[in-house]
């Protein structure tokens, strides 16, 4: 049965809802799709209002399937109508984890070590599995350009030959931290000292 707005309504079922979908790009340009002929389905109103919810932070932003389950647990969504939003979002495919490791991997290699890109994507939910697999698809992370702009920045335009020990051990010690390999920073320190 078609209600007035053209939303289909089954009284035995629940109710469905037509949404203005909308399709995220890879750098998160929004276009807008025709609006569904067929609704999506169901089960409660909190259902619909939590895939609304969930519609806004994914326009909003790209995120991962688990931070959007905890920012609708957090919004006080019941289980069953965050689990509808979720299913919701990724019968679409604007929930894609393997888009959103791409695209960080897209702009963070350069400013970020492959072990702080990867602790920072799996405390965003993401399995390790996934995140190399991405990784070697990429043709892995060249590290010695991200260290070399980073000691650039530090040097604020001297030479590593001008600053004292103190101060390059000081800048050696902030890219261990950052989480690069050792021997990464002395080939770049080595390369910058000539």
């Amino acid at each position: 049965m078609r209600g007035k707005e053209g939303r289909r309504y089954i009284p035995q079922v629940g109710y469905s809802v037509d949404f203005y979908h909308y399709k995220i790009g890879l750098r998160g340009q929004e276009e807008k799709m025709e609006n569904k002929d067929e609704g999506y389905l169901f089960a409660d109103e909190e259902g619909k209002r939590a895939a609304k919810k969930a519609m806004e932070w994914i326009a909003y932003k790209d995120r991962t399937q688990k931070e959007l389950e905890a920012r609708l647990y957090r919004a006080g969504f019941s289980e069953s109508a965050s689990s509808q939003a979720m299913e919701y979002v990724l019968s679409f495919g604007y929930i894609n984890d393997r888009r959103y490791v791409e695209n960080y991997l897209m702009f963070q290699t350069g400013k970020r070590s492959k072990k702080e890109i990867c602790f920072k994507l799996q405390q965003k939910g993401i399995d390790k599995e996934l995140i190399e697999e991405a990784v070697f698809e990429q043709g892995g992370i060249d590290e010695q350009e991200a260290i070399e702009s980073l000691t650039l920045k530090r040097l604020k335009g001297r030479k590593i030959s001008e600053i004292d020990r103190k101060e390059r051990d000081k800048i050696f010690a902030y890219l261990g931290r950052k989480g690069y390999e050792i021997s990464q920073i002395k080939k770049v320190f080595s390369k910058l000292d000539i």
